[in-house]
């Protein structure tokens, strides 16, 4: 009797460690596939304060960090990130913008992909990924409104309650949360939405526009000296202006059967200049 007392206590312990070790490997083997499943995107690129939060905490974020669903990327003064996403895509974020990864979903089953992403402020440069797949669903929404791309390279700028878009390569699709429906944006061209819902018509984006924009995105100097802070208080770019009555967009239009653009010139995009500047 004494002997089967030790050998049962003896598999017991054994059995409690058996249980236990298979506990452990089946939830390190959770966590891991949680976090693939959440894994959408890693830094490739950093240069200054980049911070995320994740799940209420705050972390650093350097090359190589991992960002997942949910994160919220904010960079600070002088800062710029490029993230690459598993499907290929690129994203590269200006200095002082806070963004959002909302939904990042591929169904290799039905041949689908969802990707929504939210700029709170700043601007970023994107470039998706073209898609074969039968349903292709990328949009960067603002609280005043959302553009959507299928193989598009853009950028989205929000300041304030002003969106912009500007289409380096493809077509945009943008839309405000109102009920004024959505405008076409083509290579070459940048619109705007207001806090209203107010969508400016597509305009041609001049070079003197588009210089000050495609520089607040720039990422080719990474990890090195950041640039001299902006002045507190100033913008770190120029906000475009909306034209708003119908006079305006009439007077543009006559602008581009001429050559120019009253919209361009008169300060329309980033960087845009007042006409009286136009010779400087």
């Amino acid at each position: 009797m004494i002997r089967r007392k030790i050998s049962h206590h003896a598999w017991s312990g054994a059995q409690r460690l058996t249980v236990a070790a298979i506990l452990f490997v089946s939830l390190v083997l959770l966590a891991t596939e949680s976090f693939a499943a959440a894994f959408v995107a890693q830094a490739v690129k950093t240069r200054g304060d980049i911070r995320i939060t994740r799940d209420g905490a705050d972390m650093s974020c350097a090359m190589g960090t991992a960002v997942l669903l949910g994160d919220v990327i904010k960079t600070g003064p002088g800062a710029r990130l490029r993230l690459r996403f598993v499907d290929g895509s690129i994203l590269a974020l200006g200095e002082n913008t806070k963004l959002s990864v909302d939904l990042f979903a591929v169904d290799a089953a039905n041949k689908s992909r969802t990707v929504v992403l939210t700029v709170l402020e700043g601007i970023v440069n994107a470039a998706a990924a073209k898609s074969g797949e039968n349903k292709f669903d990328y949009q960067i929404k603002t609280a005043s409104g959302y553009s959507a791309v299928r193989g598009t390279k853009w950028i989205v700028g929000f300041q304030q309650t002003l969106m912009t878009v500007y289409v380096l390569n493809g077509t945009v699709e943008m839309g405000g949360n109102g009920d004024n429906p959505p405008v076409l944006i083509n290579t070459g061209q940048w619109g705007a939405i207001d806090g209203a819902g107010a969508l400016s018509p597509p305009t041609p984006t001049t070079p003197e526009q588009l210089k000050p924009v495609l520089e607040a995105t720039d990422d080719t100097s990474m990890n090195t000296v950041p640039p001299p802070a902006a002045t507190p208080g100033q913008p770190f770019v120029p906000l475009p202006q909306i034209p708003t009555q119908p006079k305006a967009t009439q007077k543009s239009n006559k602008g581009n059967q001429g050559g120019q653009s009253g919209g361009n010139a008169g300060g329309g995009g980033y960087g845009g200049k007042d006409p009286g500047q136009s010779g400087n």
